[in-house]
C-alpha cells in the first residue's frame, strides 16, 4: 500500500515539473520576422486564434490580446466560486526593429480568473521551449504569406 502512494505521490510531483523556458533575449517565445508586412502578420495571427476558438479581446499596433475558456487541468487553481473557469490568454507583441520591413514577435501566457470582470486576477505562464519550436515552426510560413 506505502508503494502505491508513493507512486501516486512521484507521479504528481512529476506532473507538476516544469519545462526550461525559451533561449531567448525577453526569456519568452519569439521569432523574428523578415521582409513582411505587419498588417499581414497581424491578420494571420488574429485569424489563427480565431480558427482555435479564442475570443479577440484587445487588438492595436504594438500587441493582440486573446482568450478562451482553459481546458488546461492546472488552471483548476485559478478558478473562483463566483467567476467560474479560468481563461488562457495569449498576448502578442509586434516589435518593429531597426531594419526596415523587419518585426520581432514575441508570445506570453497566462491564466485569468473571473476574465472580463472588475476583479479579474493575471497568474503569469511561462513559456517553454515547446512554444519557441511552434512559433518557428510557423516562421517560414508567414514570412511567405506576408512577404513584402
Amino acid at each position: 500500500m506505502l508503494r502505491i502512494i508513493l507512486l501516486i505521490f512521484a507521479s504528481l510531483i512529476a506532473g507538476c515539473a516544469s519545462m526550461p523556458p525559451p533561449d531567448t533575449a525577453s526569456g519568452n517565445p519569439e521569432v523574428v520576422l523578415t521582409n513582411v508586412k505587419f498588417d499581414c502578420v497581424r491578420s494571420l495571427f488574429m485569424n489563427s486564434f480565431m480558427n482555435q476558438g479564442y475570443t479577440i479581446r484587445n487588438v492595436s499596433s504594438t500587441q493582440i490580446v486573446a482568450g478562451r475558456t482553459t481546458t488546461n487541468s492546472s488552471a483548476f487553481w485559478y478558478r473562483t466560486y463566483y467567476g467560474g473557469p479560468a481563461e488562457e490568454r495569449v498576448t502578442i507583441l509586434f516589435y518593429p526593429q531597426a531594419t526596415p520591413d523587419t518585426l520581432r514577435v514575441v508570445s506570453t501566457a497566462a491564466y485569468v480568473s473571473d476574465p472580463a470582470t472588475a476583479s479579474e486576477k493575471v497568474f503569469a505562464a511561462e513559456g517553454t521551449q515547446e512554444d519557441q519550436a511552434q512559433l518557428m515552426d510557423m516562421k517560414s510560413m508567414i514570412e511567405n504569406k506576408c512577404r513584402k
